[in-house]
C-alpha cells in the first residue's frame, strides 16, 4: 500500500513537471531578464515579448534581425493601414481670392479751374455719394476773369453771336452748367466761387495733393486693406487746373480676384464657368464666368491671378471679402489614398508602404485631390499596404531615405 501512493505521487510529479516543460515562455528581445508565461509587453520599454521556443532559440530572431535594418529606411509602427482604392470621384480646382472694385467704374472729380476750397460738403473717406450731391464749394480767380469777360461781350458786343457763344462756351468748360450761365446774363453778378456736383454715384475716395493718377491701380488693389478714415482734403487747400481731387468708386459691379497655383494653370482659362461662395453668403453659391487669366506671375508670389466680374446691384457685396471659388469640376477615376497617408517632402511626395511588418517610404506621383482623397499617378498598386497617417511615421531629427518602385 505504501508503495503504491509513492508511485502515484511521482507519477503526478512527472506530470506536473512535463506540463511545465510544455508551457510557453515569452522574453523581451532587449532585455532577455524579462520572462513571462503569457503574451505581454516588456516593464521596461514596452516592446511586445516573444516566444522562446524549447531548444533555447527565440522566435525573435527575425524580429532582431529588423530591428538591424538601416534606421533611416525603415519604421517599425503599429500604426493603422488601409489599401489604395480604385474608385471614382468628383475632383475640382480650388481657389481663394477678395473681392475688390471693379477699375472699370472708377470715375474721378477733377478741377477745371485752379483754386481755393472755400466749402466740403463731405467729411468721410468711402462715404456714399450720389449722382447730382453737393461736393464742395471752390474759388478760382481765372472764373472769376472769365465771367467779367463774358459781361463785357454780352453787353458791349452782343451782335457777335459766334463770340458770345465761345465765351459761354469757355465758361462751362471751367465748371458752369447751363443755368448758371443764364442767370449770369440776367443778373450780371460775378461769383468767383463755384458749386461742384458729383456726376457720378458711388463711394468716395480722397485723393491727396501730389497723387498721381497712375498709382490709382495700386489704391483699387489696396483698397480691401485700408480703413475708413477722414478725408486727405481740407477747406482752404489750393490746387492747379486738372488735379484729380476725388475718386468716386460704383459698386453696382465687382471684381473678385482669385490666387490659383501655377500648376493648375491648365484647368483654368478665359470664358470658363465658375461657382462662386462668397464669404457670409456660403449658402447661395452664384455662377460666373471667368474673364482674364493673368499671363505673369505676381511679383513675390508663385500664383497666377484670375479676374471674375460680379454684378452687384443690390450692393451687398462687400469690398474685402473673401470668397473661394471652384471650377473645372469634373469625374476622376483612379487609385486613390486618404490625402493624410501622403507626406509632402518638398519636391517630392511619399507613402509609408509596409512590407514584412516593417514601414518603408516610397515615392508617389498625386493627382488631383477631392476632399479627403488623393489620386496616385504612379508608386503605388491597389494591393499594396500603406500608413493611413503618414505623418505619425516621421522623425523630425532623423532623415528618410525614399524608395521609387
Amino acid at each position: 500500500m505504501v508503495l503504491g501512493c509513492t508511485g502515484k505521487k511521482e507519477a503526478t510529479g512527472h506530470k506536473n513537471h512535463a506540463e511545465h516543460e510544455e508551457r510557453h515562455i515569452y522574453t523581451c528581445p532587449m532585455h532577455p531578464e524579462i520572462v513571462r508565461y503569457a503574451p505581454g509587453n516588456c516593464p521596461i520599454c514596452g516592446m511586445v515579448l516573444v516566444e522562446k521556443l524549447k531548444d533555447g532559440t527565440k522566435a525573435a530572431d527575425r524580429s532582431l534581425d529588423i530591428l538591424l535594418k538601416p534606421t533611416n529606411q525603415y519604421v517599425i509602427s503599429q500604426v493603422k493601414t488601409t489599401h489604395p482604392v480604385e474608385k471614382v470621384i468628383p475632383t475640382s480646382v480650388m481657389a481663394l481670392g477678395r473681392i475688390t472694385y471693379d477699375p472699370r467704374l472708377i470715375n474721378t472729380v477733377s478741377a477745371r479751374v485752379s483754386g481755393r476750397i472755400e466749402k466740403l460738403y463731405v467729411r468721410s473717406q468711402y462715404q456714399v455719394i450720389s449722382k447730382g450731391q453737393k461736393l464742395m464749394d471752390i474759388y478760382s480767380k481765372d472764373l472769376e476773369v472769365e465771367q467779367r469777360n463774358f459781361l463785357f461781350i454780352w453787353k458791349n458786343d452782343a451782335d457777335n453771336i459766334s463770340l458770345i457763344q465761345a465765351s459761354e462756351q469757355k465758361l462751362m468748360l471751367l465748371g458752369l452748367a447751363v443755368e448758371q450761365v443764364e442767370k449770369l446774363k440776367t443778373s450780371g453778378e460775378i461769383s468767383g466761387t463755384i458749386t461742384i456736383y458729383s456726376p457720378y454715384s458711388g463711394h468716395l475716395h480722397g485723393v491727396a495733393q501730389g497723387t498721381d493718377n497712375s498709382q490709382m491701380g495700386n489704391e483699387v488693389m489696396a483698397s480691401s486693406a485700408t480703413t475708413a478714415s477722414e478725408l486727405p482734403i481740407r477747406e482752404g487747400m489750393y490746387f492747379p487746373k486738372g488735379q484729380t481731387i476725388f475718386n468716386i468708386y460704383n459698386t453696382q459691379r465687382v471684381l473678385a480676384l482669385l490666387d490659383v497655383f501655377p500648376e493648375a494653370q491648365g484647368s483654368v482659362k478665359a470664358g470658363q464657368k465658375i461657382t462662386l461662395e462668397i464669404d457670409g453668403r456660403k449658402d447661395q453659391p452664384m455662377e460666373a464666368i471667368i474673364d482674364f487669366v493673368e499671363p505673369a506671375i505676381r511679383e513675390n508670389k508663385k500664383i497666377i491671378t484670375v479676374r471674375v466680374y460680379i454684378s452687384n446691384p443690390g450692393e451687398d457685396i462687400q469690398i474685402g471679402t473673401l470668397v473661394k471659388a471652384r471650377f473645372n469640376d469634373k469625374k476622376t477615376m483612379g487609385l486613390f489614398v486618404p490625402s493624410s497617408s501622403i507626406v509632402n517632402l518638398g519636391l517630392n511626395s511619399v507613402v509609408f508602404v509596409k512590407l514584412d511588418g516593417l514601414f518603408r517610404t516610397r515615392r508617389v506621383e498625386t493627382g488631383d485631390k477631392s476632399g479627403d482623397w488623393t489620386a496616385i499617378i504612379s508608386g503605388i498598386k491597389s494591393n499594396d499596404v500603406v500608413a493611413t497617417n503618414g505623418q505619425m511615421l516621421m522623425d523630425s531629427e532623423g532623415f528618410i531615405k525614399m524608395e521609387s518602385k
